[in-house]
């Protein structure tokens, strides 16, 4: 790769860890461009192109799903997630092919940029949040009060009350940056284990002030939208580097990472925007909406439980070859009208809220085998050759694909595929 072309490659790759400040359109954009200038720089460099078995491990899966098109009834759907998808071979292939690119120090670039930019994000949020303070905090209106389901504010408890105003604030989020909390509470938890293993590393006094600010006004906006299984995977991605990676005594690792979920359960006796999300969590346990329900008795935990009642119903009706990609909402929509038929479910398209889930009921036992392999292959590397960045974003996603199709959304993909690649596919692993 020449030196002008070397540079493009390097700013285009240095754009798409941006990506939490891009819109949509941008990011598409950035991508396209880095991927013929990756394939390019390959062509001239008149390399043979030998797919080891590495990358077939990232493109497996994604044939699973385009195989399930044959069966699949509804191929426009079909077709729109397969597109949608295409990271799947994007990302690996451009970094495996460029492997030799990507070092120590370019990588360590990367991650500044892309904890800048999430910084960035965060501060354009807090400077609104500033601005409407006023408006976030005020009493909640007729209109919250009437799609709430309720008729005056004396019918309204004081917990549906924080749970309301909770929303109010959630929503506001989602509107000023176009992301929501989950997405940006992944995020925040990854650059958190970044940035706590850049700190110990500076040796100037100026960057670690620094890099602590930036590592506090994270926590804190982590905590303030409450984004519940980012949080989750957080704690168990610390607990687990602590007692993988540290060099700790075995006992010192043992109580640390016992400590770290007795203080976040700690965190719960007190009101605040994370123990309201974690109480109704609790309040509602395995409960699912009924047709009965009135407006005001649906919740984001209900809800759920009804959408994972539909995910297992339909795995277990269609254990081996699932329904096909293209029909996966066809036949949850269904389900959420046939078997349980609460008025929710038809206010939109619900999916399946879980990424195992997805594969099993769009390629069955094969397309859930091959997704699981791929994680597996990662996590190995990552612990085999003590890669804690790669374990870290290992140990984040598979946690939150318990609860959200990360890899059908923009904001998921491109963190899961960009990362997962430039960990995996580069100069120190080459040499491994």
């Amino acid at each position: 790769m020449n030196k002008k072309l070397k540079k493009i490659f390097s700013i285009l790759t240095l754009m798409i860890a941006v990506f939490p400040v891009l819109t949509f359109l941008t990011r598409s954009i950035i991508i396209i461009l880095w991927s013929l200038v990756g394939i390019y720089s390959f062509i001239i460099r008149k390399d043979k192109v030998t797919l080891k078995t590495d990358i077939w491990f990232f493109i497996l899966p994604f044939l699973a799903l385009c195989f399930s098109l044959l069966y699949s009834k509804n191929l426009e759907d079909g077709f729109s997630l397969i597109v949608k998808m295409i990271y799947f071979i994007i990302f690996p292939l451009i970094f495996y092919l460029n492997r030799n690119f990507f070092n120590k120090e370019f990588i360590s670039k990367v991650l500044t940029v892309f904890i800048f930019s999430l910084l960035l994000l965060v501060l354009y949020q807090f400077m609104w949040v500033f601005i409407d303070y006023n408006l976030l905090t005020q009493n909640i209106t007729m209109s919250e009060i009437s799609s709430n389901g309720f008729k005056s504010i004396e019918e309204i408890s004081q917990s549906k009350l924080e749970q309301i105003k909770l929303r109010r604030f959630r929503n506001y989020i989602i509107e000023k940056s176009n992301s929501h909390p989950t997405y940006q509470g992944l995020w925040i938890s990854f650059a958190l284990l970044i940035l706590g293993k850049k700190i110990s590393l500076y040796k100037k006094r100026i960057f670690k002030v620094f890099g602590i600010i930036v590592l506090l006004l994270l926590s804190i906006w982590l905590f303030l939208i409450s984004a519940r299984m980012p949080f989750i995977a957080l704690l168990v991605s610390l607990s687990l580097s602590i007692l993988i990676f540290s060099g700790l005594t075995k006992k010192s690792k043992i109580i640390i990472s016992v400590s770290i979920p007795l203080l976040f359960l700690t965190l719960l006796f007190f009101n605040n925007p994370t123990s309201i999300r974690f109480k109704e969590l609790y309040n509602n346990s395995f409960s699912i909406p009924e047709k009965k329900f009135e407006s005001d008795s649906f919740n984001s935990s209900n809800v759920r439980n009804g959408i994972y009642f539909c995910d297992f119903q339909l795995i277990e009706e269609n254990f081996l070859s699932g329904v096909g990609i293209g029909d996966v909402q066809d036949e949850l929509n269904n389900c959420y009208n046939n078997k349980i038929g609460a008025k929710v479910y038809t206010w939109g398209d619900y999916n399946s809220h879980n990424q195992y889930a997805f594969f099993w009921l769009s390629s069955g036992i094969l397309g859930i085998i091959l997704f699981v392999l791929l994680l597996l292959k990662l996590f190995m590397t990552s612990i085999k050759i003590n890669k804690s960045n790669l374990f870290y974003l290992l140990c984040l996603t598979s946690i939150v694909f318990l609860s959200e199709n990360l890899l059908e959304r923009s904001d998921g993909k491109i963190f899961f595929f960009f990362f997962s690649g430039l960990f995996y596919f580069n100069r120190m692993m080459e040499t491994k």
